[in-house]
């Protein structure tokens, strides 16, 4: 029979101690290192599963989100094809200016995103560098310069936003109009698509990590569990503390040491 190992039978030692004296009276002294232990740890574990619910939640949103687009999109091409030669008219003004924006507004969500990053890092750079000033003030400069950028952008994509909506929106008593003003709710429900698909995956891949670093913290919170289950148990092995159940371990550990 292979020997046992000293270190395990300390473990199942305080895990026995922990089970028979946790609620008794004047436990033995690392007891309560091993509850500040299991708080730590129910508390990560409780964080993680609320950030893989807000995950799940995120998720099953996105998903209604898809299916709202997908019966309202079906409802509006019907009209479109109702009204097929008045959106052929719009369609052929409006083509180009839409391809533009369409272009221009993916990038702009792409930068925007890399204005959020280069926040992030401008906080940690002032925080490195807080004994060098010049070095804060040019990163401050450099990340004011971007977000002026970003705005301006931002104005020009709704100068171009206003001059297609003037395109999309019929005059009064227009033939076709209730077609025109479908095609112009697809054009919408396209943009509103690319926006919530860009924020869910966003999202996800922001919990994705959180819950990863969680994982970590688990594991590290498991780890000094152990370290404090095991020294409750050398304690009681110490002690010899009069109680059947952890006595049948002494003669055990006295061989395993």
């Amino acid at each position: 029979m292979a020997k046992e190992s000293y270190e395990e039978l300390l473990l199942q030692l305080g895990d026995l101690a922990r089970e028979r004296l946790g609620s008794k009276p004047n436990p033995p002294a690392t007891m309560e290192e091993v509850f500040a232990a299991e708080d730590t740890l129910l508390a990560v574990r409780e964080e993680k599963e609320a950030l893989e619910q807000e995950m799940n939640d995120e998720d099953a949103a996105y998903q209604d989100f898809l299916e709202a687009q997908s019966a309202e999109r079906t409802e509006q091409e019907e009209i479109v094809k109702k009204w097929r030669k008045a959106v052929e008219g719009v369609e052929g003004r409006s083509r180009e200016l839409r391809k533009t924006l369409s272009s221009q507004k993916a990038a702009l969500r792409y930068e925007k995103t890399s204005i959020k990053r280069a926040e992030a890092q401008h906080k940690e750079f002032e925080l490195k560098f807080a004994h060098q000033p010049d070095k804060v003030r040019l990163s401050a400069e450099n990340l004011k310069r971007a977000r002026i950028k970003v705005m301006r952008k931002d104005r020009d994509l709704e100068e171009m936003d206003r001059e297609l909506d003037l395109i999309l929106t019929p005059k009064p008593g227009q033939p076709g109009a209730q077609g025109i003003l479908a095609h112009k709710r697809l054009l919408e429900m396209e943009d509103e698509g690319e926006v919530r698909k860009a924020e869910h995956e966003e999202r996800m891949q922001s919990l994705d990590e959180a819950i990863a670093a969680h994982e970590e913290e688990e594991k590290d919170a498991e780890a000094v569990l152990d370290d404090a289950v095991a020294a409750l148990g050398e304690e009681v092995y110490s002690l010899r503390l009069p109680d059947p159940a952890l006595a049948a371990f002494y003669p055990r550990l006295d061989k395993a040491k």
